[in-house]
This record gives C-alpha cells, structure tokens and sequence, in this order.
C-alpha cells in the first residue's frame, strides 16, 4: 500500500505544478486551518483559484477510492456548493502483482528451464502455452535484472518494470515495443481471447531478448 501511495503523491505534485504553471494559486495537502470551514472535515489533496474557479482535487487510485468513504461525501458536499468544483483524478497502478508468502522469485537456472519447456511446447505447436511460458520467464528475467542493476521496484508490476529498465537505458527503444506488444498477446490470452495476428516470431523473439538481456547483466556483475 505505501508504494501506492508514493505514487498517488508523486502524481499529486505533478499535478500540483502544472496547474501552478498555468497562473492557478495552488495549495496542496493543505493543513486544516488553510482550508476553507465546509472542508476542514476532510483532508484534499489539491485546492486551486484562478479567477472566479475554485477546484479541489483528489488524487486516488482505483484501490485507495475504494478504501476511503470520505471522497463520496467529499464529491456531494462540493456538488451542492456554488462555485466550486470537484475533480477526481485516477492514478493508474496498472496489474499490482499481491502474492503469499508462499513464493520465491525464479533463479537464472529456473529461466532457463522456462524457456526451454517452451521450446518443447513450439515444436508440438502449442504456441500459446509456448508464449505463456516465455512471457513467465521473461517477467522474472526483468525482476532479476532490476536487482543485479539495483533498481529499486516500488511496485511489482510488469509493465512498470519494462518502462523503468527502458528510461534507464537497459531496454532499448525497439525491444520496448516489442514488449508491448507481447504483453498485449498475453493479456489476450490469460483473459481467454484469442489474439489476431499472433504468430510464433514473437516468442523467438522474446527468448532472444531474455537471453540477451540475461548476459548483459550477468557480464555487468563480472566485469
């Protein structure tokens, strides 16, 4: 929960400066004797005034709306009132992986045997079971790279994590959208549709990016 909320704050002052860019007096996480007396119940994330607008802002996610009561008496409460406005807006945490305790992340050598099952299930042509598998090696390939780079993952997430290895410069632009578009095919599959266009270069593909990526790293720890 608290990388949630680092998100939600980090979205909050982002959001908190481009409306401060745009000539807005913004007061943000106000302590309640700035806030006005109708508002001092609860605990908005962001006030603006520009003229005659005068906005509250929540930041949220989707989880954090559905744990906090207050912004639905918050959203009533300022609809009633003239001359403000309320505005919710979502910060998009995308699939949260929650697991037990009952878990251990995948080693190098467990890579491996991933994508050579994989292999066994494309030379019996069940290429979905052989994507699934790699996709699977290939989520764990970035969760072990992450750590032998020392990126800190605040939340445990695919996609994330492939948009932080690339603005770190380990992925590249090309093997991004490569991903991308992988991760479209297993979103398809895993919800039971079948993904129009897929054909079995991908997998060659990602097993070549798994690989690769493995070797830099592993080369990174040695060097």
């Amino acid at each position: 929960m608290e990388q949630i909320k680092d998100l939600e704050l980090k979205r909050a002052k982002k959001l908190a400066e481009e409306y401060h860019k745009q000539g807005y007096e913004v007061l943000f996480r106000p302590d309640s004797e700035k806030l006005p007396d109708f508002l001092r119940p609860f605990r908005p994330d962001i006030l603006v005034f520009k003229d005659e607008i005068k906005k509250v802002i929540a930041v949220k996610s989707r989880a954090s709306l559905s744990d906090n009561p207050q912004i639905r008496e918050l959203a009533r409460l300022i609809q009633g009132r003239k001359g403000w406005e309320f505005e919710i807006v979502i910060v998009r945490i995308g699939e949260d992986i929650y697991l037990s305790e009952e878990t251990e992340p995948y080693s190098e050598e467990d890579i491996t045997y991933k994508i050579e099952d994989a292999k066994k299930f494309m030379n019996s042509s069940h290429f979905e079971a052989a994507f699934l598998y790699v996709w699977s090696a290939n989520e764990a390939a970035l969760r072990l790279v992450s750590e032998r780079e020392n990126i800190d993952i605040k939340i445990n997430n695919p996609l994330y994590i492939i948009k932080n290895l690339t603005t770190e410069g380990i992925i590249s632009k090309n093997d991004y959208d490569m991903l991308m578009s992988a991760r479209k095919i297993r979103n398809a599959i895993v919800h039971g549709y079948k993904p129009l266009g897929f054909k079995a270069d991908i997998i060659y593909r990602l097993i070549h990016f798994i690989e690769d990526i493995m070797k830099q790293s592993e080369e990174l720890l040695t060097a």
